[in-house]
């Protein structure tokens, strides 16, 4: 009986340290500057989950810490990553059903100022974001209407036989109409265009705080090369010419540097342990 009350007294506790629903003025009170909102007062509090590389302008409007501060930021006011769980899992791992494991995904939000860097959009949508974040991803609608796959816009074109189908599409030449995707080039040392990864974007918010858009990004999970310190972006037109990618017209690019890139190597290393650990011992019950 008094273990049964000990654990209620923790739990009321607890609670009590916890935000009320509803009560928006603790977490959310911007009025105050973003470090004096990371900081714990001895209550419950919102944490950033994101690691951090912005640009001195940046850091200064939205009073953001001085040590992710890197002043040679290219083609970007700022870029946050993080690790998120997806809202489904794997499951029937070693021959049994019940055997699951949650599935993530490495995400990058990137934050660019169209005042600098004006973007090729081919809709007139202020935002829009992939279904791979809610049930839709599904649903199959009569005539073959799959929500998981976004389509182009009306009147925007593909410059290849396998387009990029698993991404927001938001992006096209307004001359020729070719569509225009996102690249990136961290798994090869070489910077030639052929050499390159495509990036589905998750998101975007066009103008979406201080004037600055958001693009969200699936970056990134894979391992750099190791020859690979600063990775390059960029959203370019393209055709396939001779079963090899060629570049038509380059509308921006943007890099992020090493420092974040290590940043980036840990949470996916730490991640990466954890399900090694996790498989192991499936092998062990089966």
């Amino acid at each position: 009986m008094r273990n049964k009350l000990n654990m209620t007294l923790i739990a009321i506790i607890g609670l009590m340290a916890l935000p009320a629903l509803g009560d928006d003025s603790k977490p959310n009170d911007f009025s105050k500057p973003y470090v004096e909102r990371q900081t714990f007062k001895g209550k419950a509090y919102y944490k950033d989950n994101n690691d951090w590389v912005y640009t001195p302008a940046f850091a200064k409007t939205f009073g953001m810490p001085p040590e992710n501060i890197y002043p040679d930021l290219k083609g970007i006011e700022a870029a946050a990553f993080r690790v998120e769980e997806r809202s489904y899992q794997d499951c029937g791992l070693g021959g049994k059903a019940g055997n699951c494991t949650d599935i993530f995904q490495c995400v990058t939000d990137v934050y660019i100022d169209e005042a600098k860097y004006a973007l090729p959009w081919a809709t007139s949508e202020q935002s829009d974001w992939l279904s791979s974040y809610s049930s839709m991803q599904w649903l199959q609608a009569p005539k073959n209407d799959i929500g998981y796959y976004p389509k182009l816009p009306e009147g925007v074109k593909s410059g290849s036989a396998w387009p990029f189908v698993r991404s927001l599409r938001p992006f096209a030449d307004p001359e020729s109409h070719l569509e225009v995707t996102l690249q990136e080039n961290s798994n090869t040392p070489y910077l030639e265009d052929v050499h390159s990864n495509g990036v589905a974007i998750y998101g975007y918010k066009r103008k979406a705080i201080a004037g600055l858009t958001l693009l969200t990004l699936d970056y990134n999970c894979l391992r750099r090369n190791s020859e690979k310190h600063t990775v390059t972006f960029r959203l370019d037109s393209w055709e396939m010419v001779n079963g090899r990618r060629k570049v038509i017209k380059r509308f921006h690019e943007f890099q992020l540097p090493d420092v974040f890139h290590r940043k980036i190597d840990e949470r996916v290393e730490a991640r990466s342990r954890r399900d090694s650990e996790y498989y192991k011992q499936l092998l062990k019950t089966k």
